[in-house]
């Protein structure tokens, strides 16, 4: 996939919290999905499904609930990325780390 697509992410999850919104548009550019089939194992085993494009009902985003910043994009932030205005997921990662450099 090209271009921008829609998100909408789970309230009160990592990235939403980041974000500070429940639906966000990023861009891609790859032609991966995640395979829906294997969602319910990936969730039994502590992954959460966060992001989640609402035409299609692909995950976007990916976060492991045992963690204290696990967060997994299908997207690519970095372009929506400046020296001047960071990305929310960078600006997230790093105060993550900041918090948690002890644990």
């Amino acid at each position: 996939r090209l271009g921008a697509y829609n998100c909408d992410l789970k309230p009160k999850s990592k990235i939403s919290e980041a974000y500070g919104s429940d639906s966000i548009s990023e861009r891609h550019r790859h032609r991966y999905e995640f395979n829906n089939v294997y969602l319910s194992e990936f969730e039994k085993n502590g992954m959460l499904a966060t992001g989640i494009n609402p035409e299609t009902g692909l995950v976007e985003v990916f976060e492991y609930k045992n963690h204290p910043w696990f967060i997994g994009v299908q997207f690519h932030p970095e372009y929506k990325s400046t020296v001047d205005e960071p990305h929310p997921l960078f600006v997230a990662f790093i105060n993550a780390a900041i918090k948690n450099k002890n644990k």
